[in-house]
């Protein structure tokens, strides 16, 4: 379940998507892939990197490659459009930004020259579903007219070699947080544990942690091992008290009281005919 590093398996000849989603809630992850989020009604809150912010109608947020990002539409409704493109399909270099970067991810609907975006999303929307000739070529045309539109639209800041290193050391390191915990979540991980791993003062990564994910570290571990329970409770036929302690939890009674906090159901439901 490698929920930290999404990996999109997009068509080399075609390589983007563009679909719509309602209430959707999906973890902190990240990708090489541009990712575009526009509002289409409701509201979200969705946090980029180091940002989280709660998003209605007419909102948009820009993705860059491997920006750590999630969706969070607890107690909320919402409706939105999510395009996906690789970065290379439309610029000379594998991400984008890459020598700029936007002042913040966030675009506020009524954005003084993006008052089509709206109808450019749905124009790709339509050209990918009705696949009419030429339609490839038209889907990219109206990826760079909107990646040209935030450019020359949206405040920039200059990377400069400086600048880009110690920003992208800075989430590079944060991936290899959540890669770690990917990896080790069946052990015994705490504040402490993952500080001396990563040479850092525990109120220090308690800060970055939550910072970038948007949530604190002790209950990202527990929904990273309620979602591989999950898994195995619905594939496999180990009992309940096995995927509890192959899960990283040390007893039943803390392995249900974390999953119906965490998914407002108890594991046991999931498997009522046994």
């Amino acid at each position: 379940m490698k929920s930290f590093y999404q990996n999109w398996k997009l068509d080399p000849e075609l390589p983007m998507d563009i679909y719509q989603s309602k209430n959707i809630t999906f973890y902190p992850h990240f990708h090489a892939e541009i990712e575009f989020i526009y509002v289409r009604s409701g509201a979200i809150r969705i946090g980029v990197n180091e940002e989280i912010r709660l998003l209605r109608q007419g909102d948009m947020v820009i993705c860059g490659s491997n920006d750590i990002h999630y969706f969070d539409s607890r107690e909320l409704e919402s409706e939105i459009i999510i395009l996906i493109c690789k970065p290379e399909w439309i610029t000379m270099t594998k991400s984008w930004p890459s020598d700029f970067r936007f002042t913040s991810p966030y675009i506020p609907a009524g954005t003084p020259g993006l008052e089509t975006v709206e109808t450019i999303l749905d124009e790709l929307i339509q050209e990918k579903a009705e696949k009419k000739p030429g339609y490839p070529l038209l889907l990219k045309a109206g990826i760079l007219k909107l990646c040209g539109s935030l450019q020359r639209t949206l405040d920039t800041l200059p990377m400069d070699r400086t600048t880009k290193e110690k920003y992208e050391s800075r989430r590079a390191r944060m991936q290899q947080i959540l890669s770690y915990i990917e990896d080790h979540y069946r052990e015994e991980l705490n504040v402490e544990v993952m500080a001396k791993r990563f040479s850092m003062e525990p109120s220090h990564f308690s800060r970055s942690f939550k910072a970038a994910i948007g949530m604190n570290f002790k209950t990202y571990l527990n929904t990273v091992r309620v979602l591989s329970a999950e898994h195995q409770l619905l594939t496999s036929d180990l009992s309940i008290m096995e995927i509890a302690l192959e899960c990283g939890f040390s007893s039943i009674r803390t392995f249900n009281r974390v999953f119906k906090e965490l998914r407002g159901y108890v594991p046991s439901s999931l498997r009522p005919s046994r």
